[in-house]
């Protein structure tokens, strides 16, 4: 079967004209901005073509050949994340709240984590899984540019979250896919089209989708998404769900960026309707029901490091692994999850004294000895050189136009560089 032709099961024929017809089209991408950073303006007199999206706050289109985003140091600092366009309507449409406990099951590379650290302002508790451990890798270094403290990275497959059932408020399942939304963005993707592809995709998808409602409390939301144009993967998964379980689905105001099929199960983002590649979502609400058990969040208090507090400037639940402190809003049981990051990674007790770890100075915001660096000294620093600066002895946070960087250490007027030399570069845009 073709892909025009299997698109028949729910679309008309103009209706399938009007989107191949779109997919010729330029490809889009958007940023949300880290408003636990900066404000709007700030971005926006730098980077003035930059579009409002028409629904999600904080989110500004551009097309790829307008700006280089990805390489410029703003980027660097994590004043911003890029992602999709249609990407945003999924945290949009899950309305998580700042004391939400959430749980984004297929997050690689971040961008849905990313939005929702914003919103949720360094408070509550998100895990953030990946199954591919290479891939949770670069969630977690995304994480980290980003500056939240309230992300816990893991690498787990969905059967390990089986002792969390009826445990989280909000949970996004951003489901693997056929990918069809991606074919404007990545020819190879349309080249790698079949529809076999889709049928057993949709298999996993059911599978996924029914682990993941388990594992949601009642009263709580599901957001079920895909990059795929598939009723096999969209409608149908969902449909699935609301005959196995006690599953409602939340009704979308009709709207002219949203297609809806017959059904009104979810809706359609068409690049020939929405300005992005192509998305599918669907709410899904978890009836409460006093009979069902669910876990109950514990509190603890860390008033054991308060040295540690004082040397990092930072305020909440400490907890020492392996010799690493973490910094989280408030505990979290990891009952043997994999973690990659465990929150906010603080640093290491060293002989010499605490060794902060570079990840910190991307949370924090102020810090009692700092310093400014011009455009010379950013980009020397960057690239890895120490510099000569009049300053005090001790730790600094360095920041480029007010916003934190890295870190060092000065000793007599010199700077001695702490800035990794994984993230060391000689192309800066700035």
């Amino acid at each position: 079967m073709t892909f025009e032709e299997h698109l028949e099961k729910y679309l008309s024929k103009e209706e399938i004209n009007s989107l191949l017809s779109s997919l010729e089209g330029k490809s889009k991408k958007s940023i949300i901005i880290n408003t636990n950073k900066i404000d709007d303006d700030f971005i926006l007199s730098k980077f003035p073509l930059l579009t409002p999206h028409p629904i999600v706050k904080h989110c500004y289109i551009y097309e790829e050949d307008t700006y280089q985003l990805g390489k410029h140091i703003y980027f660097e600092q994590g004043l911003y994340y890029i992602f999709e366009p249609c990407s945003g309507l999924v945290n949009h449409f899950l309305d998580a709240k700042e004391n939400d406990m959430v749980l984004d099951l297929c997050a690689a590379p971040g961008g849905k984590t990313s939005h929702l650290g914003i919103i949720k302002n360094n408070k509550g508790i998100i895990v953030s899984n990946e199954i591919s451990r290479e891939r949770s890798l670069i969630l977690s270094s995304n994480i980290e540019r980003m500056g939240f403290n309230n992300v816990i990275v893991t690498n787990n497959t969905i059967d390990d979250f089986r002792s969390y059932e009826n445990y989280f408020d909000k949970i996004i399942l951003d489901a693997p896919c056929s990918g069809s939304g991606m074919f404007r963005k990545e020819s190879k993707m349309k080249d790698d089209w079949t529809y076999s592809k889709v049928t057993s995709l949709s298999e996993l998808q059911k599978e996924l989708i029914i682990k993941a409602y388990s594992l949601l409390k009642p009263g709580g939301t599901l957001v079920y998404s895909t990059c795929s144009f598939s009723y096999e993967e969209d409608e149908e998964v969902v449909k699935y769900l609301l005959e196995k379980t006690n599953a409602k689905l939340s009704e979308f105001e009709n709207h002219e960026f949203y297609y809806q099929s017959n059904e009104k199960i979810g809706i359609h983002l068409f690049p020939h309707l929405f300005p992005g590649e192509g998305h599918y979502i669907c709410k899904i609400e978890k009836p409460f029901d006093p009979t069902i058990n669910f876990i109950n969040r514990k509190i603890k208090e860390s008033n054991k490091f308060d040295d540690i507090k004082k040397i990092c400037q930072v305020d909440g639940y400490i907890y020492n692994f392996e010799n690493i402190y973490y910094l989280l809003p408030e505990y979290f049981d990891f009952k043997k999850l994999k973690i990659i990051r465990g929150g906010l990674k603080l640093g290491t007790k060293e002989k010499y004294g605490f060794e902060v770890d570079h990840a910190l100075s991307h949370y924090l915001v102020n810090y009692p000895n700092e310093i400014e660096l011009n455009k010379d000294e950013l980009v020397s620093y960057i690239q890895g050189n120490s510099l000569n600066k009049n300053t005090k002895d001790g730790l600094l946070l360095v920041k480029y136009q007010g916003n934190s960087l890295g870190f060092s250490k000065s000793t007599k007027g010199r700077l001695n560089n702490k800035y990794p030399k994984g993230l060391r570069k000689n192309n800066i845009i700035y």
